[in-house]
Parts: structure tokens; C-alpha cells; sequence
């Protein structure tokens, strides 16, 4: 006979790529249950209000960027699209404290020149140096097999040293790029990551290169809406709901059991937890054998809340400094309580934060103050009104040279199992785009194997 289950599937975790898999099965008519161990949704990419100022924080600020279909798709299913909005043209601001401001703008010739153009105008590097950032361009234009593995065994450092790319190129601007889309040093991290971001980024449409600017916080953008919308389908979430183990039986899991010692059953599943969060739920470690390869890189994000303004844009990459770039949330997000009252409420964000996650709190905060003066003068007599620190120590995985052939796929050696999850082998990062791709993945393999061997 065949087996009649509540849910067609159950989802372990509540973070972009458990929801974005419950969305897309949400949306094809499937029941799911979502499961999270939290008691709020989101991982990584939610915000809270932070009571003492009135004001949403992220738990880590986030650009996204044109070429980011599945995101965009995912926004346009959830309908927050609205909430974000897509700059006209390429725009990069740069803050230096030995040579000002400069910035990087797109021009109007098609792509990919556009960008190209734009990298000849940087007028933090000398002309030789302009000239020769148009080597890594030329390189973007071809790909193969061969030439990803060689890239897949480089460093992003290294791979700009074959280019001829000087120490100031590296400074000015693809060290910026490429810390933050990757999250780690490039003397770390694999080339071949970073020369996929660049393609999609630069080489495709107009559009793909520019950024994708969120206007309201993480949770109003991403999660909340896609919490109505499975909800509204059918659907079932719930958070403070630990999954202890899985029972697995004829290669299939046949149901799980949570740490209140509740046994839930679905025809399939979906572990969409971070890599580090596998283990405890699985017994058989040969479910994903390269998991003991994949290691964590920090990320520091610092809020502060000053009694003036002293920096008039919306965000900026800061160059020869410990933060990376400030993201001026009173003009980013104009409903906060620091823009009615001419407060200035800044995001400071050090990702590949190795040398900082364990400084205390205040020692932090004086260092980003630090380094905030040295590029904004004004920053000099203004008052710290309040501060927030934010450390995600296992913020993402961290993509070292050798990594991509071992992240593992959407399908296991379970029938029913699937993964999901920016650690997963989506090609990309850990990004937004890399979750939400994983979670539209592992809910595809999901939908086609409902009812396949569920008779007995």
C-alpha cells in the first residue's frame, strides 16, 4: 500500500536556504514543515530592533548585485522586490585616509566596456596601473575545465600576481572585491570563486554589475514575507524546535526525532543547516565525507550610533583600514528612528575577522572609531551616542584553493535526502545568492522524488 505522510517535506533550518526551499516547493503545491533550532528565522540575514535606539539592525550587512537571479526570482515569489532597489549604473564609493576619495563608475558603452571603461577612470591609480587592470578583464572573457582547475588550485593573490596586477591594484580594488564577496583574505581564498563573481558580474548585462541595494532590514526583506507566503500555501514553521536525529533505514530516512522526542515523518527531507551543524543530526558521516575539510571564517560587524553626520553617502569600501566598509544606515533605510533625528546610525563590517573575534567589545568599537576618523575627518568631533557589536564566528565557509570539487551536491546516497545550503556546490560563495540557490535546488530534486519509493 502506499504511505500517506502529513508533510511532503520536512525542512531542518530556518535559515535564506531552508526558506528558500520552502518556497519553491510552497509555491509547486508541496506541504512542508520547516524546522529551525532558533527561536528566530533567517541565520545569518535577520535583523532585530535594537531597543535603546528604536532602529533595525542587520546581524550583518549584505549587498547583493544585479546578477543575482535566483535572489531576484526569490524577491519577486515572496513580493519584496520593492524593498530593494537596483542602482541605474555601477557606483562603488572608495574612502582612503592617505589619498581621499575616489569612486568607480560604470559608463554608458554596452557591456562588458561599461565596466572596463569605468576601471580606466579610477583616479586612485596611476595610468600604467589602469592599464593594466584591463589583463584581468581580458581574462574573464574565455573559461574552460582547465583553466577553472588551474584556478580552483590559486589563491586570488596569487592569480593576480600572474596577471601583473600591482600591490596598489590589489589595494584599490580587487582585494575590496574580492574580501567582500568572499568573505576571507585573498591570500586565502581560491581564484576560481572569485573569477566566477567577476564574470557574472562584469561580463554579462548592464544590469547584472550593478548592486542591489536593500532599503528596509534583512528580516522585512527576505524572511518575513517568505514567512507569510508559505504559511498562505499550506505550510507549517516552526522555531525552538531542535532535531536530535534522523533514522535512516534501506537507504531512506525514515523519519526524525526532535530533542523534546516528538518523531515527525515526510516522504523527503531537506538538511538546510550550516556544515558545522550536520554531525549531530547524522550518524553516517559518509553522507558528506569531505565535511571535516570545510572550515569557518569570522565576520565583525560594528553599529554605531553618532550624534552628527559625517558621511553623506549610502556605503563605501574603506581602503589601508581594519573595517572594509560603512554602510550609512540612516540614508540606506530613511524609516529609522537615527534619520528623524539627525543622528547618524553606521554599519562597520570586517569580514575574514580571524585577528578580531576575540578582542572584547569596547576595544573593538575603539578601532573602528579609529579608523572612522582617519577617513572622515568629521568623525573626529562627533559623539558615540551608542554602539553595537555583532561577532558571527562561523559566519561562512571559508572557499580556500581545492575546496570546489569537494562541496558536496544537493543529492546524497539517500533517496529522500537532500541538501541545501551556501556551502553546498552551488559554483558560488557563501552569498545570499549561493543560499537562496541551494534551497531552489534541493526543493527541485525534492519535488521529483515525492511518492518514489514510499511503498510498503
Amino acid at each position: 500500500m502506499t504511505r500517506q505522510y502529513t508533510y511532503d517535506t520536512i525542512i531542518i533550518g530556518g535559515g535564506l536556504s531552508g526558506l528558500s526551499a520552502a518556497v519553491e516547493l510552497s509555491s509547486n503545491g508541496r506541504k512542508v514543515l520547516l524546522l529551525e533550532q532558533r527561536q528566530h528565522l533567517g541565520g545569518r540575514t535577520n535583523s532585530f530592533l535594537d531597543d535603546a535606539t528604536g532602529d533595525i539592525v542587520d546581524n550583518g550587512q549584505h549587498l547583493m548585485m544585479g546578477c543575482y537571479r535566483e535572489t531576484r526570482k526569490y524577491l519577486h515569489t515572496i513580493g519584496s522586490e520593492h524593498m530593494a532597489t537596483l542602482q541605474p549604473f555601477l557606483h562603488i564609493d572608495f574612502v582612503d585616509p592617505l589619498k581621499g576619495r575616489s569612486k568607480l563608475v560604470a559608463s554608458s558603452l554596452p557591456a562588458p566596456l561599461h565596466v572596463l571603461a569605468g576601471l580606466l577612470r579610477l583616479t586612485n591609480l596611476s595610468l600604467l596601473d589602469r592599464l593594466r587592470l584591463l589583463r584581468v578583464g581580458l581574462e574573464l572573457l574565455r573559461t574552460s575545465i582547465e583553466k577553472e582547475r588551474l584556478l580552483d588550485s590559486l589563491t586570488v593573490d596569487e592569480w593576480l600576481s600572474t596577471l601583473g596586477q600591482s600591490t596598489e591594484n590589489k589595494t584599490y580594488l580587487w582585494d575590496t572585491i574580492a574580501i567582500g564577496s568572499l568573505n576571507d583574505h585573498p591570500r586565502k581564498v581560491s581564484a576560481l570563486l572569485f573569477f566566477r563573481v567577476l564574470r557574472a558580474a562584469f561580463m554579462g548585462t548592464r544590469e547584472d554589475s550593478c548592486l542591489l541595494i536593500p532599503r528596509v532590514g534583512l528580516s522585512t526583506l527576505l524572511i518575513d514575507p517568505a514567512v507569510e507566503f508559505i504559511t498562505r500555501h499550506g505550510g507549517e514553521i516552526r522555531t525552538g524546535t531542535r532535531v536530535h536525529t534522523m533514522e535512516v533505514k534501506n537507504d531512506r530516512v525514515k523519519s526524525i526525532h526532535t530533542a523534546a522526542g516528538e518523531m515527525l515523518e515526510a516522504d523527503s527531507y531537506i538538511q538546510a543547516v550550516p556544515f558545522f551543524d550536520l554531525p549531530t543530526m547524522l550518524t553516517d558521516d559518509l553522507i558528506v565525507p569531505s565535511l571535516p575539510l570545510f572550515i569557518s571564517t569570522p565576520i565583525v560587524s560594528i553599529n554605531l550610533w553618532l550624534d552628527r553626520e559625517v558621511f553623506d553617502g549610502e556605503f563605501a569600501a574603506v581602503l589601508n583600514s581594519n573595517i572594509q566598509w560603512v554602510f550609512n544606515r540612516s540614508k540606506l533605510c530613511k524609516s529609522t528612528a537615527g534619520h528623524e533625528t539627525k543622528t547618524q546610525h553606521l554599519s562597520l563590517v570586517i569580514s575574514g575577522a580571524e585577528d578580531f573575534i576575540e578582542l572584547d567589545k569596547k576595544s573593538i568599537v575603539q578601532l573602528a572609531l579609529s579608523d572612522l576618523t582617519r577617513v572622515f575627518p568629521g568623525a573626529n568631533d562627533a559623539a558615540v551616542i551608542h554602539s553595537l557589536v555583532i561577532k558571527e564566528r562561523r559566519a561562512t565557509f571559508s572557499p580556500k584553493p581545492g575546496m570546489e570539487p569537494i562541496r558536496p551536491d544537493t543529492k546524497t546516497k539517500l533517496d529522500n535526502l537532500f541538501l541545501a545550503g551556501d556551502w553546498t556546490n552551488t559554483g558560488y560563495p557563501a552569498t545570499i545568492e549561493g543560499a537562496v540557490m541551494s534551497g531552489r535546488k534541493a526543493a527541485e530534486a525534492a519535488f521529483g522524488s515525492q511518492h518514489s519509493g514510499s511503498s510498503g
